[in-house]
């Protein structure tokens, strides 16, 4: 072909000195007009590539004019249809031919003007001519200026909904909230499985935008996708939902409204939904087990918040099981491997996992995970997770200690904004919905593929230690309360760098091998084994400990290689305070003391002291005068008091030489005057014993009032959830005087009415106030007799100790 071609051209330099007939004359026309759609294929494409982007653009214009139009009633001409017809399918030429451009023009040679298939390269450039007219064509052929006209608005089309089971009141409100005038912008957010309506990718696209706005994962300008701004005139309303409450923040919502789990009963109702039509249930046996299975989708915390998602699905899973070994097979599962169900790892925990994939952070990601070695719903206490997640080293300890616990406490309310975590009343603590946590477990083992990164075995009534296939792969193992006594086998646990161990009233003994082959472990908690008085000296071995909880122990003695714990940087014990000296490095200290004389030789110790994060004192007695922990506790955020007799914990004649410390405390337990904690700006739970026929009054008038006054910044109690008041037969007053409890949650009151010489304490009804309002009231309010009744507000018979808002 390549000589066909040249043989042409020594034609055209022939017939140029020849006198040529007409005839000869337009076949040398004929020939140059087809030879263009080689000699002219570079220029050609290069001008092919110009006009492709002007062409985009202009259709990207005129669609979003007519969706703008759209939206305001005016329905589009017929011609714009088809011209953005036209070009979507040049579109699609255009870029075939591009994509065609350089193995094209590699055929080409002699500088363009000869090619190794002339046919193939003739097609092609006749191809790019004929597309490149088009377009130009089509360019200023766009429909321009009125492209609309006057239409009816779109139809409006009803779509079919299942009835609702528990959200009625929820319902009620959101209506009542879009019929204010205030209210343009409403939120909803809760957590995966119950805030599921219409899913919207991501990456949000404009057409499914204008037809539902639901489960949003970040900010959306609401200009952007068409929506006006709402507001008083226009009476626009914009209700959206979410999984993350920082999402309603960012989208400045009116109104936030929460979609909370379901209660028991109505959890219950949806869970049974699934059998209609069958007879499954009407076997005692399996409605029994048939309840069971509900709770592990509900949350077996109180109040059981059940999860709808997980309901319908397990629902729908057991809806033709009618054998009882099914049904407990089910439930075995559920605790131990609820990926290990296909229906479960498709429908629940893959669409969990969203929310978990949305956290930004790889940290909290981590975090996440570890809240799951925690006993299903139970409250996890937010000091002692920081500490775990310090030690771990998820969070980078760095050279500021408060800072760095601060970090930790963001994560912990970026989890609760999330829905990944729950806040319990109190909010020292936070627990995890069980299913959420099953998730958190199936994304630790890699998604099942390797289950045994985190061996979680709590509450499971274990006799003796798990079985475990490979030892080397576990990383971190929880195996609290449960029933084990004995712990003498030997594992290989060269990648265990967390082990929980607590609250297991039957463990006595733990052998030295057990401890022998642990290298990277960095947590260890035996907190709350009341039986356990001895560890062996290979505890020793243990040189990459940072974080030791021996608390609620009956230990008397330690190894005494302990104090090579270089590394330790947090330690819970009970007295022995010439082992902790040793460890220089120590960065938080919890400790139970016994006796005045070792707690004055502690803080004498200002090292030591100012580690101090939590304090038990059991059965101290101190009427000399103050303890002056002020001077030595900065740190400090628990105190409790078990029996004994302590006078005060500050020197109240210097009170009026302080404006605040005990800054970090939140949590008090067991005191009787407690005059010293207006200086405590952060508390949030309160708990005084008795019993006491002496004590009148909380906050003591004659030591506070001299510097409670007008000019006084000191406003006591105003982040305080929760305060508890036992067999205080003469308490009169918390406070003399009305006082703001703006954060209060729960009030609740023990008492003894079994003896003739002890009474109800009798609390002036202005006791409270500012704990309810017209949005926010107190969740409980008890008053319980020791006996085991309870009765609640109003319900005294003695008349009312609670009325309203006020006690």
């Amino acid at each position: 072909t390549e000589g066909v071609f040249c043989t042409f051209l020594s034609f055209n330099e022939w017939s140029d000195s020849s006198v040529l007939s007409s005839g000869l004359q337009a076949a040398k026309k004929l020939l140059f007009e087809k030879a263009k759609y080689i000699l002219d294929l570079e220029d050609h494409l290069k001008d092919l590539e110009k006009v492709k982007p002007d062409l985009e653009d202009a259709k990207v214009y005129l669609q979003e004019k007519l969706e703008m139009n759209a939206r305001n009633g005016l329905r589009r001409h017929e011609r714009c249809k088809d011209w953005i017809s036209k070009v979507e399918a040049i579109e699609r030429k255009v870029t075939k031919l591009l994509e065609d451009k350089t193995a094209e023009i590699e055929r080409l040679s002699m500088c363009g003007f000869c090619s190794s298939n002339f046919f193939l390269t003739y097609c092609y450039g006749k191809d790019v001519l004929e597309t490149l007219e088009e377009v130009q064509s089509l360019l200023p052929s766009k429909p321009s200026g009125e492209v609309v006209r006057t239409g009816p608005p779109p139809r409006i089309e009803e779509i079919a909904t299942e009835p609702t089971v528990g959200l009625e009141k929820m319902l009620e409100t959101t209506w009542s909230l879009l019929m204010e005038k205030d209210v343009g912008i409403l939120g909803l957010y809760g957590m995966g499985g119950v805030v599921i309506f219409v899913w919207v990718s991501r990456d949000l696209q404009v057409e499914k935008i204008q037809n539902a706005i639901d489960d949003i994962w970040e900010k959306m300008d609401l200009k952007k996708i068409g929506i006006p701004l709402p507001s008083q005139e226009n009476g626009s309303k914009v209700v959206f939902t979410t999984r993350s409450k920082d999402v309603c923040a960012r989208m400045r919502s009116h109104h936030v409204l929460e979609v909370k789990k379901l209660d028991e009963e109505n959890a219950w109702e949806l869970f049974r939904r699934n059998f209609r039509g069958n007879n499954t249930l009407s076997d005692p046996e399996i409605l029994k087990l048939a309840r069971q299975l509900c709770e592990k989708c509900e949350g077996s915390g109180p109040p059981c918040e059940g999860l709808p998602l997980a309901l319908n699905v397990i629902g729908e899973t057991m809806a033709y099981k009618t054998s009882v070994p099914e049904w407990q097979c089910a439930i075995d599962d559920l605790d131990s491997n609820a990926g290990g169900y296909p229906e479960v790892e498709d429908e629940i925990l893959k669409i969990l996992k969203f929310s978990y994939d949305d956290l930004k952070d790889e940290r909290v990601k981590q975090c996440f995970q570890y809240c799951a070695l925690f006993p299903q719903d139970a409250g996890i206490d937010k000091d002692v997770l920081v500490e775990y997640w310090i030690s771990e080293r998820i969070i980078d300890e760095g050279g500021d200690r408060k800072r760095t616990i601060n970090e930790g406490h963001k994560i912990i309310g970026d989890l609760v904004r999330a829905c990944l975590l729950m806040t319990v009343d109190t909010s020292e603590k936070v627990k995890m919905h069980d299913v959420l946590r099953q998730m958190a477990l199936w994304v630790a083992s890699s998604f099942g593929e390797k289950d045994e990164n985190f061996i979680v075995k709590t509450c499971a009534g274990l006799k003796e230690m798990p079985k475990v296939t490979d030892w080397k792969a576990v990383r971190r193992m929880s195996l609290g309360r449960n029933e084990i006594r004995d712990i003498s086998i030997s594992p290989d646990c060269l990648n265990l760098t967390t082990l929980l161990l607590t609250r297991s009233g039957t463990l006595v003994n733990i052998s030295g091998k057990f401890f022998q082959s642990m290298p990277k472990l960095v947590i260890l908690d035996l907190s709350t084994n009341i039986n356990l008085a001895k560890l062996p000296e290979e505890v020793s071995n243990l040189v990459s400990l940072r974080h030791l909880d021996l608390s609620r122990t009956c230990l008397e003695n330690l190894p005494e290689g302990l104090g090579k714990f270089i590394q330790l940087r947090y330690f819970a014990l009970r007295g022995l305070i010439d082992v902790i000296k040793l460890m220089e490095n120590l960065k938080g200290l919890g400790i139970s003391i016994k006796s005045t004389v070792v707690l004055k030789h502690l803080l004498s110790i200002p090292r030591l002291a100012s580690c101090i994060q939590h304090i038990t004192l059991e059965r101290v007695i101190s009427k000399d005068g103050p303890l002056q922990l002020e001077t030595a506790m900065a740190s400090l955020r628990s105190i409790e008091i078990q029996g004994g007799t302590i006078s005060d914990i500050m020197e109240h004649t210097r009170y009026g030489c302080i404006s605040t410390c005990f800054q970090n405390l939140s949590v008090v337990n067991g005191m009787q005057d407690l005059s010293w904690l207006v200086f405590a700006p952060n508390l949030i739970s309160i708990h005084v014993m008795g019993p006491s026929r002496e004590l009148q009054e909380i906050i003591s008038r004659e030591k506070v009032s001299g510097i409670l006054n007008e000019r006084s910044s000191i406003v006591p109690f105003r982040k305080l959830r929760e305060i508890q008041l036992r067999f205080l037969m003469e308490l009169k007053s918390i406070y003399w005087e009305r006082l703001e409890f703006p954060s209060l949650k729960r009030v609740t009151i023990f008492y003894s009415p079994s003896s003739g010489t002890l009474r109800a304490p009798r609390l002036s009804p202005n006791i409270l106030r500012g704990a309810s309002s017209k949005k926010r009231k107190l969740s409980q309010i008890q008053h319980s007799p020791s006996n085991g009744k309870k009765r609640m507000a109003g319900e005294s018979s003695k008349g009312p100790l609670i009325s309203g808002a006020t006690i």
